[in-house]
């Protein structure tokens, strides 16, 4: 019994502090985004889940202001099954974009990683197959890569 209870006293701390003592996760200064899903209702809501990491823990803008710091651009499927830009009207150079402005989240943390969800209306969507391009700022003005969403059929 005596054993055991040495081995318990011993075995229990060690594996507590090697538990406590996992390093931060690194990841790269500039914001990486990666598309995980749509979580869409079928009439008035449509939701497009995003995961992310950032290195220097800069997400975010302030709450006064009206900077945006993540932007999803519209694109629709045609008849030819190909994916195109979606434009506003007779326009031939503008896009149909969504901006949106990720809060700023406390300081001093490093190696931030967590989820973006970004409420899209698809009442005000005339297409019935769409996906986005879409990317995220930091405060230090590194960007994601472009990242495409799969397709999503509204009607």
């Amino acid at each position: 019994m005596k054993i055991g209870l040495k081995f318990l006293f011993f075995f229990f701390p060690l594996c507590v502090l090697t538990y406590s003592c996992t390093p931060d996760p690194v990841y790269p200064d500039e914001p990486q985004l990666t598309f995980l899903r749509y979580e869409y209702n079928g009439s008035d809501t449509l939701r497009a889940v995003f995961s992310f990491t950032d290195g220097d823990g800069d997400i975010g803008v302030a709450p006064i202001g009206n900077d945006s710091n993540m932007v999803m651009t519209l694109y629709y499927k045609a008849p030819d099954g190909q994916f195109h830009v979606a434009r506003p009207g007779v326009s031939t150079t503008d896009s149909i974009y969504y901006t949106y402005r990720i809060p700023e989240l406390p300081e001093g943390q490093r190696g931030l990683e967590g989820e973006i969800y970004l409420v899209v209306n698809p009442q005000f969507i005339i297409y019935d197959t769409i996906q986005f391009n879409a990317f995220l700022l930091d405060q230090s003005h590194n960007k994601s890569p472009l990242v495409r969403t799969s397709e999503q059929v509204l009607n």
